[in-house]
This record gives structure tokens, C-alpha cells and sequence, in this order.
């Protein structure tokens, strides 16, 4: 009896290790991505990640690290877009040309580029920079 019990409680720890870890991966992508860095920030700053403060804090510099994200991947397929639409002479270089449906990616692709700029050195001036001089008078 003693050793079914012990098998039932490592078979139900293991069943709640792997419902954690399913919890865990539902996070969006671009956070996971962003928390190492931000979290290097917040340290190299000088802030305790337990306080409230700080936690906003780190918060924010992720949303700053997730639009640079953001405007990169835009610039990527920008590029991309165009290294293989038109030959540069270079491998694979105009091996796909251009269609209808390039004119959207496009759009969207420079939109997203002009909005996430913006975005980004706005919070780099209004935000970031303001986080920076509270870290430097503690």
C-alpha cells in the first residue's frame, strides 16, 4: 500500500511538473525572447528585481527591447523581400520575383517599421532615459 501511494505521488508530480511547464510555454514568444535582457538591464542598473518598483522597472525596458524586436524583423523581411526579388549576383538573389501579394508584405512591413521607430525612441527618451537617472541617484 505505502509504495503504490509513493508511485501515485510521483506520477501526480510529475503530471503537475508537466502542467506548469505547459503554463509556462503559453507565454508569447517575443516576452521570452526580451526577459534575458531586460532582466541584465534591471541588474546592471542596480535594481532589486523583488520590488514592486522595479518589476515595473523591467517591464518597461522589455516593452522597449520587444518594439527594437519588432522594427528588426521588419527590416528582415524588407531586405529579404528584396535580395530575392531582384539580382544582385549573388546565390539565390532574384530567384523569387515579385507579385500581388508582395505590395501588402511591403506595407505592412514599413508600417510596422515606422510605427515601432517611433514607439521606440519616444520610450527611449520619455522612458528608458528617466529609468536610467533614478538608477543613477539610488
Amino acid at each position: 500500500m505505502r509504495k503504490k501511494s509513493h508511485a501515485l505521488d510521483a506520477f501526480m508530480s510529475i503530471l503537475q511538473g508537466r502542467v506548469y511547464v505547459e503554463e509556462e510555454e503559453k507565454m508569447p514568444l517575443v516576452f521570452r525572447i526580451t526577459e534575458p535582457f531586460a532582466r541584465g538591464k534591471i541588474r546592471k542598473l542596480g535594481f532589486d528585481r523583488r520590488k514592486r518598483e522595479s518589476k515595473i522597472y523591467e517591464y518597461a525596458i522589455q516593452r522597449y527591447y520587444m518594439d527594437l524586436i519588432e522594427v528588426l524583423l521588419a527590416l528582415i523581411i524588407i531586405i529579404s523581400r528584396v535580395y530575392l526579388a531582384f539580382d544582385f549576383g549573388q546565390p539565390l538573389s532574384g530567384s523569387i520575383p515579385l507579385n500581388e501579394s508582395d505590395l501588402i508584405v511591403f506595407l505592412l512591413s514599413i508600417s510596422t517599421l515606422l510605427k515601432n521607430w517611433t514607439l521606440m525612441s519616444d520610450y527611449r527618451k520619455n522612458v528608458i532615459v528617466r529609468i536610467e537617472a533614478v538608477a543613477k541617484s539610488k
